[in-house]
This record gives C-alpha cells, sequence and structure tokens, in this order.
C-alpha cells in the first residue's frame, strides 16, 4: 500500500474518530457502561493523534527518504573502492 494511500485513510479514521468522540461526549447515555464509555474515549483519542501523527510523517513531495539517500551514497563509495582496489585511477 502507498504511504500517500495510508496518510489519506489516517485523516479520515482521525476526522471521524472527532466527529465520534463529540457525539458521545454529547451523549453519554447512549454507552451501556461508564467502562464502555471510557473505553471508547480513550480509543477516540488514541486514533486522533495516530492521524496526527500520521500527517506530520507524511512524505513530503520532492524529498527522499534517509533509506533512499543512505543507499545512494553509499554505491557511490563502493563504486569509488572498487574502482580503486581494480587499479584504475579517480
Amino acid at each position: 500500500m502507498k504511504r500517500e494511500v495510508m496518510v489519506e485513510q489516517a485523516k479520515a479514521a482521525g476526522q471521524a474518530a472527532e466527529h465520534n468522540l463529540m457525539v458521545i461526549a454529547r451523549n453519554p447515555e447512549v454507552m451501556n457502561t461508564p467502562k464502555k464509555f471510557l473505553d471508547g474515549v480513550m480509543y477516540l483519542n488514541k486514533m486522533i493523534s495516530f492521524a496526527e501523527m500520521e500527517m506530520k510523517n507524511a512524505h513530503r513531495p520532492g524529498w527522499t527518504s534517509f533509506k533512499t539517500y543512505f543507499l545512494k551514497h553509499l554505491s557511490l563509495i563502493l563504486n569509488a573502492v572498487r574502482q580503486k582496489s581494480k587499479g584504475a585511477t579517480l
């Protein structure tokens, strides 16, 4: 699954969680027991924080990931070492 799709799904889940949290706060009698109410509120807060974290960590266009950056530079270094060991001049 692509990162952009995951971020969009996280945003949607966060927005739904915010809405559900407001509904539960306005109508606490909908939840059968106080424990169920607290569990629901905790779960929705986790979903909201997860969505915020995903939006913060979303890949920005034009930026390369650290892995791509690292592998590119590592291959340049290894190629230079390989050429040097074969006797070629740099």
